[in-house]
């Protein structure tokens, strides 16, 4: 363990953290990450692994942005993966059953998809029903064995990685960032950033109660019996199934405020099968392999928070991805480090200012 000072800490050893440090490693910064468990096990690990928002053209277009540049990336990010653990990056698309919702038409789902470039297909409808969306080159990934790649990768490039730390107070000196203090003590860098997810709040000086707070989604993982069935994502009444690559199907997710609680409900787990059955039937004899429950980090606008605190000099942000945090990653990972690096970014930095979310 180096005992040298780092440049730069990153609390938070999930998809923002890790794609964060390796891309300020990238740019010639020494980076230390610090995680309060283990590395890569809260929302980064429970999500389904979907590269794209659901129903996409729902989401403001600075959400879009960032999630469509985070799809464009990520081709980029995977090749630069070392080590032994294949992530199972696999292009399924996404079929959507039904796309147009109160207010809306298919011509404006479609300006909205094409605007951003997110390609997509209208398809013919069946018994009276909704014509079906596809978007072919939506992408999911497995996202434990992503997070995993991450942390190899990031250890190969000279990242220390330290686990089981709570980081429990930013310390402040004639307004710049001048230590953190946690379970094992104050540690120091010339920079921080936040990349706690539901657990950032603490760590942002002046932040607004619930400014950033947790949301829970529950998911299962069905394996069929016999021949799969599931080629492509579908998505159907707010609840999706994803096809892995070794035959297994992922569903999810429900949208709970349940405070820190992570406690898988039988109630919601059977309602999200039962909606998997009826729309894959194949999916009835299915064995139910595992069950659990994640904590999103919600913003109270709904846009993630990007940049360098205002009054707190060192002191940078990136969390609130909610749904999207790993879609973003490689955008808001690579914003961030334009904005610390004194880089021009190519996206606009504007709706994700960290000012937003502070008291006045």
């Amino acid at each position: 363990m180096t005992s040298t000072t780092p440049d730069i800490l990153v609390v938070g050893a999930g998809i923002a953290g890790l794609t964060t440090a390796l891309a300020l490693r990238r740019r010639g910064a020494s980076v230390t990450v610090i995680d309060q468990s283990r590395p890569g096990t809260e929302a980064s690990w429970a999500g389904g692994g979907i590269l794209c928002p659901l129903y996409a053209w729902r989401y403001p277009d600075a959400v879009l942005a960032l999630a469509a540049r985070g799809m464009r990336d990520y081709p980029a990010l995977i090749a630069s993966l070392t080590g032994d653990i294949d992530p199972e990056h696999h292009v399924t698309g996404m079929r959507i059953l039904d796309p147009v919702g109160p207010g809306e038409s298919a011509a404006l789902i479609g300006e909205r998809l094409e605007r951003f470039g997110i390609r997509h297909r209208w398809q013919e409808p069946r018994d009276g029903d909704q014509a079906p969306l596809c978007l072919p080159e939506v992408a999911n990934i497995r996202n434990p064995r992503l997070l995993q790649a991450l942390r190899q990768t990031a250890e190969a490039n000279g990242i220390e990685i330290r686990a089981n730390r709570r980081c429990e107070r930013v310390a402040v000196q004639a307004g710049r960032f001048a230590g953190i203090d946690t379970s094992s003590g104050r540690m120091h860098a010339g920079q921080l950033v936040v990349a706690a997810g539901a657990w950032s709040e603490p760590l942002i000086p002046q932040a607004r109660h619930e400014s950033i707070f947790p949301v829970r989604g529950q998911m299962l993982r069905l394996v069929p019996r016999g021949e799969r069935h599931l080629s492509t994502i579908l998505m159907d009444d707010g609840v999706y199934l994803i096809p892995r690559v070794d035959g297994s199907v992922v569903v999810g997710s429900t949208v709970e405020r349940a405070g820190f609680d992570k406690t898988v409900d039988m109630a919601a787990q059977d309602a999200l099968q039962r909606k998997a059955v009826e729309r894959c039937p194949e999916l009835a004899g299915a064995v139910v392999t595992h069950r659990w429950a994640g904590l999103r980090p919600g913003s109270s606008d709904e846009l993630p928070l990007l940049g360098e605190h205002p009054t707190v000099e060192g002191l940078w942000v990136n969390t609130g991805g909610y749904r999207n945090g790993l879609a973003m990653a490689p955008a808001t990972a690579g914003l961030l480090t334009d904005l610390m690096t004194g880089r021009r970014p190519e996206l606009d930095p504007a709706p994700y200012r960290v000012a937003r979310m502070l008291s006045a």
